[in-house]
């Protein structure tokens, strides 16, 4: 197995960092995938062994730029990482429109 990266992620997945994965089969072929960056630093720092189901959340986004830190890393279920980010942007719009009204 070969890891490359850390490589900037594409606008699907919000510019997030990405790893990419090549794995040798038994039969000789090469398997490509790619794995978030958060992701694959959690599952180094820890030793678990992580189900499709799982996200891995950062505690506090602080933007794009940073905030890759073990300590800032959780491990949750993806219904519950996605309830939280709907909070997150709904909390931001209703922000937005309060500015907005203001004179």
């Amino acid at each position: 197995m070969k890891i490359f990266g850390p490589y900037k992620g594409s606008k699907a997945n919000g510019g997030r960092p990405i790893y990419v994965i090549k794995r040798k089969k038994k039969d000789g072929t090469t398997e490509t995938t790619s794995t978030n960056k958060a992701r694959l630093d959690y599952k180094r720092a820890t030793g678990k062994k992580l189900a499709r189901t799982t996200d891995v959340d950062h505690k506090d986004n602080g933007g794009r730029t940073g905030r890759d830190g073990i300590g800032n890393l959780q491990a949750m279920s993806h219904s519950k990482n996605v309830a939280k980010e709907n909070v997150r942007r709904t909390v931001k719009k209703t922000i937005k429109k309060v500015v907005k009204k203001k004179p």
